[in-house]
């Protein structure tokens, strides 16, 4: 769904009895939230907190459901060592349905045109969770055992 914020103008003249309207409209530009640092190569949500790692690892390495999960936890980078793989509402965001191969917001920078897991199991098939295919934009579910790309998150200040 595409939002479009219009700052509009009304302008009304009476001139001998006939009315004469003006209506102006412009789009309001749309700020990212999203705020990439290329030094510690993350992305920070603005509005959410949310920190996202963007090194060359997020489009190098597949791993299995449990697998990622534990990178995650043991990872520290960019001076923290509070990662966490994220939810399938948290990944979600990062989506930019503008955006085709990759489906990502502009702000990341290291990015396999792929799926991507998240934390979050899917409770119909107890050997499936959740993740967000990059090159399209969209989530599904995979099986646990398969490999696929990871992207940690941590908790903002």
């Amino acid at each position: 769904m595409i939002q479009k914020l219009l700052l509009s103008t009304m302008l009304t003249v009476s001139l001998f009895g006939v009315e004469i309207v003006i209506n102006k409209s412009q789009e309001i530009p749309k700020i990212s939230p999203f705020v990439r640092d290329n030094t510690k190569e993350i992305v920070t949500n603005t509005k959410t907190g949310l920190v996202w790692q963007d090194d060359a690892s997020v489009k190098s390495g597949n791993k299995t459901w449990s697998d990622a999960k534990s990178y995650c936890k043991n990872l520290s980078f960019a001076g923290y060592s509070d990662w966490f793989l994220p939810t399938i509402s948290q990944l979600e965001s990062l989506i930019d349905t503008k955006r085709y191969n990759p489906a990502i917001k502009k702000e990341f920078k290291n990015i396999f045109s792929s799926y991507y897991w998240s934390s979050s199991p899917d409770v119909s098939y107890s050997n499936f969770a959740w993740g967000v295919n990059f090159e399209l934009g969209y989530s599904d579910g995979s099986n646990k055992t398969d490999n696929r790309y990871v992207r940690c998150a941590r908790a903002g200040q």
